[in-house]
């Protein structure tokens, strides 16, 4: 008999939305590259047989949702919750009867909301609408474009293979294969457009696990160091992520660094220090940097100071209030 790996698997892959496979048992049999990542596993295959309903739905004791979507929990490989979103889709394939749970993730689970403080500074608040915006613009592209898109390509996915291979060459099948890849490519758009607004990662995990996926981008070597580990107010979370994609961005192109370190130390503030061994780069492209950063970390409230040695090259270091005394 067909195994929901081999009867699933590719058309996982494809949509690149976290998801798994579950039997009748509930027991996950299939789950994609992307899911790994979210639940911190290295390989999809850890995730194989593992109770595959979030804890919500498995202490209800229900067989399959009946309604399209849920909020929930699911266990991260480090044991913290991680709140989600999932929508199930019941399929009659030739191994069974399969579930396939889609997860979302990010801004569409409601948390506890800030009340803005009454002496909030205008800079403070400016910085916190700021970066409230860029999130709401990649919520609503998570949790709406790319949502209904990837609902679009497994529903192409499973309509093309409805023809079966007698119908290959047939106008039809032309059809829905130019369909499927306009498809994949719109979805591959609208997660370049989102990263680019907000990373998925840095809005569910924080700022230590996001510059850490920043730093595998780039040719050049970057190192990620320092004590921060936890989560900091979203608008400083949000302003020092792209301070330091810029800082990279500077070091690397501008500068033709070939090693890069960032540390990120929290005592009283937060310390963001990029160092990198690049020669001094063309003013014009530099000074453009330097303001970029500048304007982050001004609106942060905080300094910014930058020394470039020859031979030796450019260290970046931004000092950014947190604590209590901070108006974010």
């Amino acid at each position: 008999m067909t195994s929901i790996a081999d009867d699933l698997g590719n058309l996982l892959d494809v949509i690149q939305q976290p998801a798994w496979a579950v039997d009748a048992d509930h027991r996950v049999s299939y789950a994609n590259p992307p899911v790994a990542d979210l639940m911190g596993y290295e390989r999809p295959s850890d995730l194989l047989g593992s109770d595959g309903r979030p804890a919500e739905h498995r202490r209800a004791g229900e067989r399959w949702p009946s309604c399209p979507r849920r909020r929930g929990t699911l266990t991260h490989a480090d044991g913290s919750l991680l709140p989600v979103e999932w929508s199930v889709i019941s399929l009659a394939r030739p191994c069974g009867l399969v579930a396939v749970y889609v997860f979302h993730t990010g801004d569409g689970i409601p948390t506890a909301t800030r009340e803005p403080k009454v002496e909030e500074t205008q800079r403070a608040l400016g910085a916190r609408i700021g970066a409230g915006r860029q999130r709401a613009a990649a919520n609503a592209l998570q949790h709406g474009a790319q949502e209904r898109l990837t609902s679009l390509l497994l529903g192409l996915n499973l309509a093309r293979e409805h023809l079966g291979d007698e119908a290959v060459s047939s106008r039809a099948a032309t059809l829905l294969d130019d369909a499927i890849r306009d498809a994949e490519e719109a979805l591959a758009q609208v997660r370049d457009v989102t990263a680019e607004l907000y990373p998925g990662l840095l809005r569910l995990r924080g700022l230590p696990a996001a510059l850490g996926a920043l730093a595998q981008r780039w040719p050049t070597p970057v190192g990620i160091a320092g004590n921060l580990r936890e989560r900091l107010p979203d608008a400083v979370e949000m302003h020092t992520y792209f301070l330091v994609r810029e800082a990279l961005d500077r070091a690397v192109h501008a500068a033709q660094a070939s090693r890069v370190q960032v540390v990120t130390d929290l005592d009283l503030d937060l310390v963001v220090t990029v160092a990198d061994d690049g020669v001094a780069a063309d003013p014009r492209p530099d000074s453009a940097h330097l303001a970029a950063m500048a304007d982050r970390v001004a609106v942060l409230g905080g300094s910014l100071s930058v020394r470039h040695a020859p031979g030796e090259g450019t260290t970046v270091c931004a000092v950014i209030p947190v604590q209590p005394h901070s108006d974010f």
